[in-house]
């Protein structure tokens, strides 16, 4: 089945309610370029998906993939993602080098 495209919202309103849905849970406002660094991404190209310029396809893909699934397994997913990356993350003496 197909999803219908015109019915969900736009790319860049969805990274603009999770910026601030962040900023909200930190307490604290997060700049567009710190939000740029903590993905990995550019602040330019961040800036492009917030004004619609460019849309992230593979977010759209994981998007359409979460869909899919009940809301516990969309759970577990985020937080087997949130363990790999802790289990990947160099350590302050490992990032030195």
């Amino acid at each position: 089945m197909k999803s219908d495209l015109k019915s969900s919202p736009a790319m860049n309103e969805l990274l603009r309610e999770l910026h601030h849905l962040i900023e909200a849970g930190e307490r604290q406002r997060i700049s567009q370029a710190m939000m740029a660094e903590r993905l990995g991404i550019s602040t330019r190209t961040y800036l492009e998906y917030l004004r619609g310029k460019n849309s992230p396809v593979g977010m759209r893909v994981v998007l359409e993939l979460l869909c899919m699934l009940e809301d516990h397994a969309i759970i577990q997913v985020v937080q087997h993602w949130r363990e790999a990356k802790q289990i990947n993350k160099p350590t302050a003496s490992e990032a030195k080098i």
